[in-house]
């Protein structure tokens, strides 16, 4: 796209309902959710979001996936996951695929998340704790794509 066009068009995310300018995602990626997204013009972008805003997930919703985010990428664990399953997406798709896939295991009770009852500088107690390691494993292999191979203990 022309520099021109980029400076006057922004990118849409039908996930989150929301616009971003191409400097927040210059991969085409929306920042929150990971979700491929597409370009709108600066018009369409505005209504698109003031349409929104009244169906938008509260922030604390996204807030909430974030901190998941950042606790199981912590300490780049989250390019060693992506080098070692080595999937067919870019890491920004991952990270939000496997964002995805922690929060859903969360919901099914075999991941638990962490995190400490006040806002503490110690990062260490903010954990990812693997309570059923063959449905994370099972998850893990679904990203990984049919052709990986994940072993336990591995």
């Amino acid at each position: 796209m022309p520099a021109n066009a980029q400076n006057s068009s922004y990118l849409w995310c039908d996930t989150c309902r929301r616009s971003f300018s191409y400097s927040d995602a210059p991969d085409g990626n929306c920042p929150l959710c990971g979700g491929e997204m597409r370009p709108t013009s600066k018009v369409n972008a505005i209504l698109r979001g003031l349409m929104a805003n009244e169906l938008s997930p509260s922030p604390i919703v996204s807030k909430h996936r974030q901190m998941v985010k950042l606790i199981w990428t912590r300490n780049g664990m989250g390019e060693q996951y992506y080098r070692v399953l080595a999937p067919d997406m870019s890491y920004s798709k991952f990270e939000g695929a496997m964002t995805r896939l922690l929060c859903q295991g969360a919901e099914e009770g075999w991941v638990q998340f962490v995190i400490p009852d006040a806002p503490k500088d110690d990062e260490s107690l903010y954990q990812m704790k693997v309570l059923d390691e063959n449905r994370f494993l099972a998850a893990l292999q679904s990203l990984a794509g049919p052709d990986a191979s994940i072993e336990e203990g591995a």
